[in-house]
């Protein structure tokens, strides 16, 4: 048991490794980890705890793996995936946990781990055990490496995406169309039977085997009404089986004894066809029977149960016979599987009451015919009787009374209509049964069937009349009143109008005849609505695939998004490499300072001291390399300092002419386009110098056959939809500087990389890909941004976005001041103004003649920095008073204790020095300020302005620097 106090505490204490409000975040800051192989969580290495913050706040199945053991890890949308192995699984051996398809995946995984590349599976068959049972699952995964600390492989991610219920569906949705589209064209028992077997022949899958009996006849071995009972006035009389045979099969070996080719006792009663006879329209049957040898299809091991249905028997008729179908073992009997085989008998029983009513219509057909051919006969007697002597009158009577018969008995109707009003001269007995029990013989057809009016059958018997042309109807919707004062009631009729010739070629009659197709075009009519439902279910299924595939692509763009995060993980990986070298390049430099000052020392005791001036000079010219080299790791890591203040940008770029001609050469003309009426803005002048110079020594080096540079500056008001505010930039108003050229132009692929940290077209040794990558940090940093517009062969533009600043004062004095203090250390070490070594000593020699003490406050947590600060405010004739930390310093600030300078580093223990000296001005408003940084972290915040009486001083300062700048402070006052 875990104490809940403890692990309450771990919790708490592992809140940043394992992120968010899931149930497999808070299973996983409860978790013993320290009985695991993988230990207590802060020990565990970065780049597995920044793999976990990404799996649990991730909405996407995901797990990953770690260590040599490849220890299981997974977030909420996983848990289907492992059924009841939740939440036992949590950091398991994968090779334990995922015993059944081990040997699937193993090699895919050392593959991985070995490699160091990904692998990607589109719907892989896995046979998972996760509800007791193998289950046939589908699963599209990528395993992606993870590199740890060490720089190998330490483990892999794993995105995952379920498809199993699409897999099944595709499969079933193709052998539901494929019998449906071969049904459609079968117009006959032995064709659907035909089309039956080569449909689910194909689906062994899904039917391990399926049978199809038909029932003989009428369907039963003796007595129907005593199928499945005890016949009557004997108790101990064996059930009757019924009659049938096997007409479809697949998947079943021939003479198998589970599939006889006449239903015997046994299969009868195994199958359940008694009772499919006696109104049963399911059943299932157990297959788990030893020894019974049953067929097992494409899997390795046999159904266990299959279900048997009846084809057809649809209200209360007797089914044509039953279909019997193997159920696949590696999936539960859900809604969707019995759906899938109800349909398949649907199907099938639709097509056999098909089948018998075409092959019905066909017989109806051909006793039509013979029909038609002895009226003709019996014409031909007729006409030859006619021609005999009034001797055979008796013999041409008889066999008038023939055809009377035939006629009248014919199994079609049929009717004689006589003169311009269709008078029913003959009619037939099937005529007299269609219309009803009423006398109709000897009237005309508006009289004898007046609902006929308005039908149109009046028109067509006028036409045939008037042209001598028959006329051939199908399927003709016709209502008839078949008994006295009953509702109409329709019926669908196949007929032939035939015009009767008299000896002089004119019509006289027409011989109607046909037969009743109404059961025909209704069978036609539930196989066209079988036909629609399954159009309409195929649709409904295909737009819920078309949305899973949609919910795929935006998952997959999410997974991309991880792997991004992955890869930008990697990178600063790299870059912490490269910040190692430059840190072993410092201690060299340390080296040199450190060695001269021992030899200073050694020097002045032995009293050498004509020696100690060449160690000195040695000691300088390190911390100067060092301070350089500090400068330049800054600026790459986008925290260098900055003193932003109100800036007219024009004067500035005005003042680099001279600067920027020698820089760029004869070759290439340089123009200026700078907007009269430029606003003002807010940044480090600097830092925005060394830019410009970047910028233009970057077009010096695309134009190497000379052309033209161009700088212009302008006023742009950035809207929502304006084309060149990107998503994460602010609408506004923005002071723009563009850099043109006409050089050779970025690819699209260079283009899209131009800002990336390291990324550089130029060869080895000659460019380090940092100078565009700290220009748009510069421009990020004051609240702007930078965009690259470039086209190949014609030029490329650079513009610097940098907002607007309203509340400016004496902006050309700021930039002067600004350009007096640059010292830029540039990224590509081009030339930059000097420095004035003198401008610092004759400060300190000003400020020692000010008669009146100053009282200055220090307040610096490291000792030699706070004791070389008061050491020059001594020797400036300043008091100084010192603080180690900011809650110390502040209660000084709070006291009456006269104060007229406040000098302050900004990274202080307790209370940094920006919001001191923000506290301390709440008390002390007049109060001058110096803020001393070595590292811009939390140099600008709030509005990232500094205000009036303030100045900014990095780390390492020169003593002369800081004197001079002490001078201007206290000079302004």
């Amino acid at each position: 048991m875990i104490d809940s106090a403890a692990a309450n505490d771990d919790s708490a204490a592992h809140a940043d490794i394992f992120v968010g409000r899931s149930e497999m975040a808070e299973l996983m800051r409860r978790h013993a980890w320290a009985a695991t192989a993988l230990g207590p969580p802060e020990r565990w290495p970065e780049a597995l705890k920044v793999a976990l913050r990404i799996l649990l706040t991730s909405r996407f199945d995901m797990w990953l793996g770690w260590g040599p053991e490849v220890h299981f890890f997974y977030n909420d949308a996983y848990r289907p995936t492992l059924g009841d192995k939740h939440p036992r699984s949590l950091a398991m051996p994968t090779r334990v946990l995922w015993a059944e398809i081990w040997d699937q995946i193993k090699d895919r995984i050392e593959t991985v781990y070995r490699d160091g590349t990904a692998t990607w599976d589109r719907a892989l068959l896995l046979m998972l055990e996760r509800s007791g049972y193998a289950e046939e699952t589908y699963h599209t995964f990528s395993y992606s490496p993870l590199i740890g600390d060490t720089g190998r492989v330490e483990g892999l991610f794993c995105a995952v995406s379920e498809e199993t219920e699409r897999v099944l569906s595709e499969r079933r949705l193709a052998t539901l169309s494929a019998l449906a589209s071969g049904i459609a064209a079968s117009d006959s028992r032995a064709k659907v039977l035909a089309t039956t077997e080569q449909a689910l022949g194909a689906a062994a899958r899904d039917l391990p085997f399926t049978l199809v009996y038909l029932f003989d006849g009428d369907g039963d071995g003796g007595d129907v009404e005593g199928i499945g009972n005890k016949q009557t006035g004997d108790d101990d009389a064996a059930e009757i089986p019924p009659e049938a045979q096997l007409s479809a099969a697949t998947g079943m070996p021939a003479g198998h004894r589970l599939a006889p080719q006449r239903l015997t006792d046994e299969a009868a009663s195994r199958w359940g066809a008694g009772q499919i006879l006696a109104g049963a329209t399911e059943l299932q049957v157990d297959l788990a029977e030893p020894g019974l040898d049953v067929p097992s299809g494409d899997w390795d091991e046999p159904p266990q149960h299959a279900t048997v249905l009846a084809l057809g028997g649809q209200g209360g008729e007797r089914p044509a016979g039953f279909l019997v179908a193997a159920r696949n073992r590696y999936r539960p009997l859900d809604a969707d599987g019995r759906n899938f085989v109800r349909l398949i008998a649907g199907q099938i029983g639709s097509a056999l009451a098909n089948a018998d009513a075409y092959e019905a219509q066909r017989r109806r057909a051909a006793e039509l015919a013979e029909a038609i051919q002895l009226r003709q006969e019996a014409a031909e007697v007729l006409r030859r009787a006619n021609q005999r002597l009034s001797a055979e009158v008796e013999a041409r009577t008889a066999e008038g009374d023939r055809l009377r018969r035939l006629f009248a008995q014919a199994p079609g109707f049929m009717c004689v209509l006589g003169g311009p009003d269709h008078t029913l001269e003959l009619i037939n007995d099937s005529y007299q049964q269609l219309v009803g029990h009423r006398n109709v013989a000897g009237k005309p057809l508006r009289e004898a069937l007046p609902e006929l009016v308005g039908q149109g059958f009046l028109s067509l018997l006028d036409e045939v009349l008037l042209t001598g042309a028959p006329y051939i109807g199908r399927g003709v919707r016709v209502m008839l009143q078949r008994e006295p004062g009953a509702p109409l009631d329709e019926r669908f009729l196949n007929f032939v109008y035939q015009p009767i010739f008299a000896a002089d070629g004119s019509v006289d009659g027409i011989f109607a005849e046909g037969n009743d197709a109404t059961e025909q075009v209704r069978a036609e009519r539930a196989l066209l609505e079988l036909n629609n439902s399954l159009e309409a279910r195929i649709g409904e299924r295909t737009n819920e695939l078309a949305a899973a595939l949609a919910r795929l692509k935006a998952e997959s763009a999410e997974r991309e998004a991880v792997q991004e995060a992955l890869r930008q993980s990697q990178k600063m990986e790299a870059v912490g490499q490269l910040t190692g070298g430059i840190a072993h390049d410092f201690n060299n430099l340390l080296q040199g300072i450190t060695g001269s000052l021992t030899l200073v020392r050694r020097r002045l005791a032995q009293g050498r001291v004509a020696e100690v001036d060449r160690f000195v000079a040695d000691a300088g010219n390190s911390a100067k390399r060092a301070a350089a080299l500090t400068h330049r790791l800054l600026a790459f890591s986008r925290r260098q300092p900055l003193a932003p203040k109100p800036l007219l940008a024009n004067p500035l770029v005005a003042s680099m002419q001279d600067l920027l001609a020698r820089t760029l050469g004869e070759g290439i003309s340089l123009a200026f386009s700078l907007s009269d009426d430029l606003w003002t803005t807010l940044c480090d002048a600097n830092q925005l110098e060394s830019a410009l110079l970047n910028l233009c020594i970057n077009a010096r080096d695309a134009t190497p056959h000379g052309g033209a540079l161009r700088i212009a500056t302008s006023n742009i008001h950035l809207h929502p939809e304006h084309p060149a505010r990107d998503a994460d930039v602010l609408p506004g108003e923005y002071v723009c500087i563009a850099v043109a050229d006409t050089g050779t132009g970025m690819p699209p692929e260079v283009l899209a990389r131009a800002f990336d940290p390291f990324f550089t077209t130029k060869p080895m040794g000659q460019g380090t890909g940092l100078g565009l990558s700290m220009i748009y940090g510069f421009a990020r940093q004051s609240e702007g941004y930078a965009k690259i517009q470039s086209e190949v062969g014609v030029g490329t533009t650079v513009r610097l976005y940098l907002p607007r600043h309203m509340a400016w004062s004496r902006p050309e004095a700021a930039v002067v001041a600004a350009l007096d203090e640059a010292q830029p250390e540039s990224s590509n070490d081009v030339p930059s103004r000097a420095a004035e070594p003198e401008a610092g000593l004759a400060a300190c020699q000003a400020f020692e003649s000010t008669p009146a003490p100053v009282m200055v406050l220090v307040i610096e947590d490291e000792p030699v920095v706070r004791s070389l600060v008061v050491e020059v405010l001594s020797d400036l004739g300043c008091q100084a008073i010192e603080a180690a930390d900011g809650p110390s310093g502040l209660q000084m600030l709070m006291s009456p204790q006269p104060i007229d300078l406040l000098v302050t580093d900004i990274g202080l223990p307790g209370l940094n020095g920006r919001q001191l000296a923000d506290a301390a001005r709440t008390r002390r408003p007049g109060l001058k300020v110096l803020l001393m940084t070595g590292y811009a972290e939390n140099a600008n915040f709030g509005d990232g302005v500094l205000g009036d009486g303030m100045d900014l001083i990095t780390k390492p300062f020169a003593m002369d620097d800081l004197a001079q700048r002490l001078r201007g402070m206290l000079g302004d006052g």
